[in-house]
């Protein structure tokens, strides 16, 4: 069963026929959370996680202990019963506007649209179910709204599965930086004062850590260079400076999804992003920069 489930996954990566539909469904997305504080709420940038993963748990956690009731409650569980479905129901809302948030910033990367789009769509059918299922409950027919929930059940695996595949497999949501080498805790060469040009960015790598430095007036500053948010190349971005900064300092601005990070600190200032970039402490002996974790 777990193979099939695997080649089936699979076989949805590779269908190009769900592009026209991730493609208008991304439209209609990026028209209604636009980049901006909003979508950065949902994203986590205020919480340094991503806010989706934590959402999930409640409407699950509320329909399973509902079908829970269902099953080993009595009559007397009924109230309980129907309150967890209604209150699941309404908990939908706000987690599927988090998985859009972060759905819609994965750009040119089809396989994770596709696979994410299913997922929406299982979910979406999953809490008609059981909004259906609140209502036989609400009119006194618990028989049909026990079996509504039990329908529901499997939708809430399937959504559930195609959720852990994005996240687990896919990498969405994922720090990309959490598993690279160790920061160098002590001075270490890095490069060349005059190879750090000021305005340009410069990639170097530090005892297996990518790093990326700039300049700013007669300093040197240095964060890691692989995007947290999907690997991207901070070292392609943009980067803005001084008082035309994003937040009145240097940022660098990922060239695959925008995020934005603080040179001085490696601080989100824009998302997509929510976990900062590593930072690192740098001095300048003679002509060469040196860094170490900050």
């Amino acid at each position: 069963m777990a193979v099939w489930w695997m080649r089936k996954t699979e076989e949805l990566e590779q269908a190009e026929s769900l592009d026209r539909v991730v493609d208008a469904v991304t439209a209609v997305v990026a028209r209604v959370l636009p980049p901006g504080r909003v979508k950065d709420a949902l994203h986590g940038t205020w919480l340094g996680h991503a806010v989706h993963p934590l959402l999930v748990a409640l409407p699950i956690g509320m329909f399973s202990g509902a079908t829970l009731l269902d099953v080993a409650g009595g009559r007397e569980s009924r109230t309980a019963a129907r309150r967890l479905v209604g209150a699941g129901v309404l908990l939908v809302a706000p987690t599927a506007a988090t998985g859009f948030a972060d759905w819609s910033a994965l750009g040119a990367f089809r396989q994770p649209r596709r696979v994410g789009l299913v997922h929406a769509a299982a979910n979406a059918v999953t809490a008609a179910v059981y909004a259906a299922s609140w209502w036989a409950r609400v009119r006194g027919d618990h028989a049909r709204g026990r079996r509504l929930a039990m329908v529901g059940a499997l939708g809430l695996s399937v959504g559930g599965y195609l959720g852990w595949h994005l996240a687990y497999s896919e990498g969405v949501a994922v720090n990309r930086n959490a598993d690279r080498s160790p920061a160098p805790t002590e001075w270490t060469d890095a490069a060349a004062m005059s190879d750090v040009v000021p305005g340009e960015l410069h990639r170097v790598e530090v005892e297996g850590q990518p790093v990326v430095l700039a300049r700013q007036g007669g300093d040197v500053l240095a964060i890691g260079a692989v995007c947290s948010h999907y690997g991207g190349p901070l070292a392609d971005g943009e980067l803005t400076g001084g008082s035309g900064g994003v937040d009145g300092g240097v940022c660098v601005v990922c060239p695959w999804h925008g995020s934005v990070f603080r040179m001085s600190d490696g601080s989100v200032v824009r998302g997509p992003a929510t976990a900062p970039q590593p930072a690192f402490e740098v001095r300048v002996v003679g002509d060469r920069v040196q860094i170490r974790a900050a």
